[in-house]
């Protein structure tokens, strides 16, 4: 449940609270940049509730400076050698009735690193931070916070050196600000006394009139309390896509999602003996659909794959006209032609293969093809046009159908079919610091998910997540989380968790991992379900809209949204392209 109140209210610089996870909330806020003559500083003040109480005592942070995305990271107030996304020191900080002030890039804080090289000008910065109470072990507090670029700050740099001295302020103007800083601070802690009475009066019943949402249709927590439906707000329903110059229906495509554009290419179409070198881009902001360049481009084909790098999609692998494939193109955006790539040393043909993009290669590993199942790979780098083989000693078993992240440093392949039949096991192929792979190491196999291939996988940023697919005994419906810094597996809850199928779709929302499409036992394609990491709970997404059920189809996230495209029912071949903002209903409730 979620209280409704003028709590919402914060004074200037102050974010309003959120609930974080199952045990944490927290406010936070930030002042402008503050810039010393040999680093910069950066004030952050929050406040931090565990259980639903205000925390008192020493609390441990951990903060970064991260991009909107989460892709970049700016600083750290520690370093990350153990490569799990999260500083490997934390900053000792005293916590009073949940308030906590503290000044980011102080070198005389233990634990704090210089804000060196911080880009504060940029409109893309946000403070991510974990915290432990000493009980729970560190959570990462979500969403992340944006920093505000003050156009001041980020001119600060400019400024010539020893030019401001406390002769620039006048007592006219210093003094004001130290007045309305105090008022501010003596509004935060009659804020926070009336949030705690208000919080301790939701524990013995609110008054009347005091509106409270839940997730959920007829609550029978708020309605036994007294509490009365007032209204929704619905979650929001599936919206179908232009059809407009819509790419031909096809399945075991690509699609890689550019920023703003979806980019399609190749597959097989209707007739199962058909492939195609065609390809398209989607624009959700604008609802429209253009056809890709096809001078230069890769020969038709299936089950290859594709990469975004951040300036080019890059094809390559898969199969068609009766052959494996070992070529590829790349094509960068606002260009016209493709571009070949190079075969010089490049792995053999093959299906099936994962591939993904590390920052600066595409890395290949896996797969089949006339010789069979393979444990080879090979790294592509675009800036050079080469390829680079990977180290097989360690490696996992010959697979298809396995599946692979990147976690920053490390490759993570596991499950798949092997010569023997489906896999649960895997294994962790480290890089260092200047990209190049080092060593295989396998996977812990104690409590990790059933042997299975057509399943999904999503890396979160820190723990790998496994879900569905098939099989010995047909498909499945559960998974495990994977944490590579402690090498250990947790199975996922199956609480009310989606019907078994194989051959679906996952996405990774930053907060949820969404389930899309597949094929069940029967035949038939279940509904899209979401799964809440830092709940551990599994809700139906909305079906409102009638989108189609489908299998070997491919899904992006936007940052808003997912975009679902082509695909199978049955054996009708698909395009139908459609979009879902996953956000929750709400429900409305005031107490009699």
């Amino acid at each position: 449940m979620l209280l409704v109140s003028a709590l919402s209210y914060a004074p200037h610089g102050i974010r309003s609270g959120r609930r974080i996870g199952p045990f944490l909330w927290a406010a936070g806020g930030f002042v402008v940049s503050l810039w010393a003559q040999t680093s910069p500083l950066l004030p952050h003040q929050g406040r931090i509730a565990v259980g639903g109480a205000y925390f008192n005592g020493q609390g441990q942070f951990k903060f970064a400076l991260v991009s909107g995305t989460g892709r970049e990271v700016f600083w750290r107030n520690a370093p990350d050698h153990n490569g799990d996304g999260e500083p490997d020191a934390a900053v000792s900080i005293p916590v009073q009735r949940g308030l906590y002030v503290v000044q980011l890039g102080d070198p005389t804080l233990p634990g704090m690193a210089p804000l060196d090289g911080v880009p504060f000008g940029s409109a893309d910065l946000y403070l991510r931070i974990w915290f432990d109470d000493g009980v729970h072990g560190f959570e990462r507090l979500e969403p992340d916070l944006r920093i505000p670029a003050a156009p001041f700050a980020s001119m600060a740099g400019n400024v010539p050196d020893g030019s401001i001295s406390p002769a620039k302020l006048a007592p006219a103007v210093l003094e004001p600000v130290q007045q309305q800083l105090v008022a501010l601070v003596a509004e935060l802690h009659a804020l926070s006394n009336r949030h705690e009475s208000l919080a301790a009066s939701f524990q013995e019943g609110l008054p009347p009139g005091v509106p409270v949402l839940s997730a959920q249709a007829n609550d029978p927590t708020l309605l036994a309390r007294g509490f009365a439906p007032a209204g929704e707000l619905p979650a929001p329903g599936w919206i179908a896509g232009s059809t407009i110059d819509e790419p031909l229906p096809r399945f075991g495509h690509t699609a890689v999602w550019t920023g703003t554009e979806m980019w399609v290419w190749g597959g097989t179409l209707p007739d199962p003996s058909l492939t195609t070198a065609s390809g398209a881009i989607y624009r959700p902001d604008a609802d429209t659909w253009s056809a890709l360049p096809s001078v230069g481009a890769p020969s038709a084909r299936t089950g290859h794959s594709a990469v975004w790098t951040g300036q080019s999609m890059i094809v390559w692998g898969g199969t068609g006209q009766g052959q494996y494939w070992n070529t590829g193109g790349r094509l960068a955006a606002g260009t016209a032609v493709w571009q070949t790539l190079s075969t010089n040393n490049a792995p053999s043909g093959r299906e099936g293969h994962i591939c993904i993009w590390t920052g600066r290669q595409m890395l290949v590993w896996g797969g089949r093809n006339f010789d069979g199942l393979l444990r080879d790979g090979a790294l592509y780098d675009p800036s050079l046009d080469q390829w680079t083989a990977l180290p097989t000693h360690g490696a996992p078993t010959e697979r298809f159908g396995a599946t692979g992240v990147w976690t920053g440093d490390s490759l993570i392949v596991w499950g798949g079919q092997g010569p023997g039949g489906r896999l649960n096991d895997g294994a962790r192929l480290r890089f260092d610091a200047q990209g190049q792979p080092v060593a295989w190491e396998p996977l812990a196999q104690s409590n990790a998910p059933s042997a299975r291939t057509g399943h999904s996988a999503v890396w979160t940023g820190q723990l790998l997540l496994i879900w569905g697919g098939m099989g010995p005994s047909g498909p499945l419906n559960d998974g495990a989380r994977y944490d590579p810094g402690t090498g250990l597996w947790q199975p996922l809850s199956t609480n009310q968790a989606p019907p078994a199928r194989h051959l679906h779709n996952a996405v990774w929302t930053g907060r949820d991992m969404l389930i899309l499409g597949g094929v069940a036992a029967d035949g038939t394609s279940p509904p899209p379900y979401a799964y809440t990491l830092g709940a551990s709970a599994w809700r139906p997404l909305s079906t409102a809209g009638n989108p189609p059920g489908r299998s070997q189809a491919t899904a992006v996230w936007t940052g808003s949204e997912v975009l679902h495209f082509g695909g199978r029912l049955g054996t009708t071949t698909l395009a139908a392209l459609y979009r879902l903002n996953p956000r929750t209903g709400w429900y409305l409730y005031v107490k009699n």
